[in-house]
């Protein structure tokens, strides 16, 4: 039987990942949601915003690959959505260390709401994203421009990871439901480095000296609505304390398979900050 996944974030870092996986097994009908114009003819409107798009979305799906909403009533849409696909199996993409999190705050509350409401579920707390580094958003243009990595670290190291490391973790929970329900899983890399040392791995792999900034995170959060300083700020304490510095199994146990390196990653995309 073929079975149909809905994936949010279509366009995302890691949905963008799961989709291309799932496609590339068979049998599963990978429907990609996205609020902006459809990539393919399996990408379907898809706005948080606007629930006349859901049902649609998520019309027969078995799974949801879901990218957590970060807005401030995502607990919410995150119910109204699993309550419009009863019986797919969640898969949620949360963040590492979040069961240290107080049980009222913003990332416990969206966990929660998987947990309390899906028939079956699978949650997902990766490590800082690697896919950051070449992303114009956060670091592309600083490292290829300023040749600067600027971020309130405070020099504690992160366990990054690849998406794609994190897309063959869901996918496999994604295909294999009975096994994965109820599971929760840590998603890092094999190592965890300071942003000191992704600026002299950089440096060294394209010839060019990049510097390490680490400001205070204050600073950072300056002019931030309150509900997001406060999980950016807990965020960064999880750093400061080495929680994202613990390395985890989860890919290899689940996908089968070692977790690249932040310095494979590096070789990897070398070309996109000698530009």
């Amino acid at each position: 039987m073929t079975r149909t996944v809905f994936v949010t974030g279509a366009r995302g870092k890691t949905g963008r990942e799961v989709v291309a996986q799932l496609a590339a097994l068979g049998d599963i009908e990978v429907r990609g949601g996205s609020s902006r114009s459809p990539l393919k003819p399996t990408t379907v409107a898809f706005d948080w915003r606007d629930r006349s798009t859901w049902p649609k979305a998520v019309d027969g799906a078995h799974a949801i690959y879901l990218g957590r909403p970060d807005v401030e009533d995502s607990p919410e849409l995150v119910t109204r959505l699993i309550a419009a696909a009863p019986g797919a199996h969640i898969v949620l993409v949360s963040e590492q260390g979040a069961e240290k999190v107080a049980a009222d705050g913003w990332v416990q509350r969206v966990e929660a709401a998987v947990t309390r409401n899906a028939s079956r579920w699978t949650i997902l707390r990766p490590s800082w994203f690697q896919q950051v580094l070449t992303d114009p958003r956060y670091f592309l243009d600083t490292i290829r421009r300023d040749r600067t990595i600027t971020l309130s670290t405070g020099g504690a190291p992160i366990a990054w990871v690849d998406t794609r490391d994190i897309a063959a973790v869901a996918v496999q929970a994604i295909v294999d439901p009975a096994t994965h329900h109820g599971k929760t899983y840590t998603v890092t890399g094999p190592e965890a480095v300071t942003t000191a040392d992704i600026a002299a791995e950089i440096s060294a792999t394209i010839g060019a000296k990049v510097t390490a900034v680490v400001p205070p995170l204050e600073g950072s959060l300056a002019g931030a609505p309150r509900w997001l300083a406060d999980v950016v700020g807990d965020m960064f304490g999880r750093v400061h304390d080495g929680t994202f510095a613990e390395v985890s199994d989860a890919v290899e146990r689940v996908a089968g398979r070692s977790p690249r390196t932040v310095k494979d990653f590096i070789a990897e995309h070398a070309a996109l900050w000698r530009a």
